[in-house]
């Protein structure tokens, strides 16, 4: 079965647009997934939630310590036509710097992903 066909058919141009736009974020995140295990990141949860618009709530857990800015900024590079992908690399890069300057103690990295017609990406340090 189709994944279009799964979701319940809403009237109205937004749930096609939400739909288009969920089945593009799931081919990226499926590989910006495959990247990332590449630096010991692993999915923690996946929620799905069917609202309107429906959203696909997720995270992706690892160590901050294994975010190598030089590693990563090849990745974006070598990347560039991967929105997602580029938009979770960086906010790692950014974290890490983050978490050197204030020479923090702890070490887990969980990033919020949150795939929709708009997608949105955080970062927690625990």
């Amino acid at each position: 079965m189709a994944f279009k066909d799964i979701i319940p058919k809403w009237p109205g141009s937004l749930c096609d647009m939400a739909m288009g736009k969920m089945s593009e974020w799931l081919d990226e995140y499926k590989k910006a997934l495959a990247v990332l295990e590449t630096f010991g990141f692993t999915v923690g949860k996946f929620n799905v939630s069917m609202g309107v618009p429906p959203e696909i709530q997720t995270t992706i857990e690892g160590s901050i310590e294994n975010i190598q800015v030089d590693g990563l900024t090849k990745m974006i590079t070598a990347h560039q036509g991967e929105a997602l992908l580029v938009s979770i690399l960086k906010a790692l890069i950014l974290t890490r710097q983050i978490w050197e300057r204030l020479e923090l103690k702890v070490t887990g990295v969980t990033l919020n992903v949150t795939l929709g017609i708009s997608p949105k990406i955080g970062v927690e340090v625990h």
